[in-house]
């Protein structure tokens, strides 16, 4: 496993001059996405999406948009995020007030819950499907900075583990990397990013001055990591092979940016920002600029959430609300395009805020 050193001043700023001019290899061009066109089986699927008010998990057809039978389906109160484990074949959903992660089977719908807390927020699961990793906006008895809860998903045990040792902080999101040894694990309050060992725990080193840290997302080589800055309106590169690790300068891309996800070639990131109207931004990864916002949500006064990228790149289902009491829903934007091609509305009033995309749609439902 690749060591790093533990970071506890200042980060080094390196210049976007300097990447944007390859001295790094982070982005490594492959052939260019596919050109748009037909949908095609681009679109075959389920998307799954959770109204935080509600709490309730709503399945649509990834083609039409149209609602599956046996949903809107309670998953707990304070439903917040959701995650799918094609291994397992579960889903899995924190409900933050119920102190809880709700269990979803992806065939039947059957559903259980495993007692996480105090208030499990962004969830992911391993690579390999064994292990979810979930954030938590509290502390467990004793902590006092930020934590995580391990799941194990072969018996549902759970442990804790600090994310932070620093007081005051509080984990938000965590993304393990494809080969299961890191975590990365932003602390919107502390402003910060821990690189943690996902086997002991350890912590390998922290990134600091991150204005309100939300996610990351790696590139496959490992070199470079992205971050979203929600309270620097800003996406910021940093490169994982400089000693000591380095942040480049941040891209603005919109209002309170959130969720991130790269095209499989990487050199497209698209971003998911929680300002009104709701939005997403788009960043050329090789010039490290970023495009005219894509508007998603009909109304002024619509808020953006967060969003999930098909596994060959070519579309994103972002979820944007219009507060507690309005109905918010799902847009369906072509990645190759830039452009809105299908809006779907929740179908109760209330946030919709996690999301998740599945190329399978449930037996229980299916054949209905």
């Amino acid at each position: 496993m690749k060591r790093f050193i533990v970071l506890v001043g200042a980060i080094a700023i390196v210049s976007m001059s300097a990447l944007s001019a390859g001295m790094f290899g982070f982005v490594r061009p492959a052939d260019g996405d596919a050109a748009a066109g037909e949908d095609g089986a681009d679109r075959k699927g389920s998307v799954w999406v959770v109204n935080r008010d509600r709490g309730t998990l709503t399945i649509f057809d990834a083609a039409t948009g149209h609602p599956l039978p046996g949903t809107p389906l309670d998953v707990g109160t304070g439903a917040h995020d959701i995650c799918i484990s094609e291994q397992t074949g579960k889903a899995y959903i924190t409900a933050e007030m119920d102190n809880a992660v709700t269990v979803v089977d992806t065939d039947t719908l059957q559903k259980y819950s495993i007692p996480v807390g105090p208030m499990p927020h962004h969830l992911e699961p391993s690579n390999d499907g064994h292990t979810l990793y979930v954030t938590l906006l509290s502390h467990t008895a004793g902590g006092n900075g930020g934590q995580y809860a391990v799941i194990d998903t072969r018996d549902d045990s759970v442990i804790y583990r600090p994310s932070s040792t620093d007081a005051g902080t509080r984990s938000h999101a965590i993304t393990p990397t494809l080969d299961g040894e890191t975590l990365y694990i932003t602390h919107d309050i502390g402003n910060r990013v821990t690189s943690v060992n996902a086997e002991s725990g350890a912590i390998n080193f922290t990134l600091l001055n991150i204005p309100r840290a939300e996610e990351t997302v790696a590139s496959r080589s490992g070199e470079l990591l992205w971050v979203s800055a929600r309270g620097g309106n800003s996406v910021m590169p940093v490169d994982l092979t400089s000693n000591p690790v380095a942040v480049m300068e941040p891209i603005l891309v919109g209002s309170q940016p959130e969720s991130m996800m790269l095209t499989p070639n990487e050199r497209t990131l698209v971003v998911s920002l929680r300002g009104s109207p709701a939005s997403l931004s788009f960043v050329d990864t090789r010039t490290l600029t970023a495009f005219p916002l894509v508007r998603i949500g009909p109304e002024d006064t619509s808020l953006g959430d967060l969003a999930v990228m098909t596994q060959n790149g070519h579309f994103v289902y972002a979820s944007y609300d219009n507060n507690i009491a309005g109905t918010g829903g799902v847009a369906v934007v072509d990645v190759r395009t830039r452009e809105l091609v299908d809006r779907w509305q929740y179908p109760t009033p209330g946030r919709p805020h996690g999301i998740w995309y599945s190329k399978k749609t449930p037996r229980a439902v299916a054949s209905r």
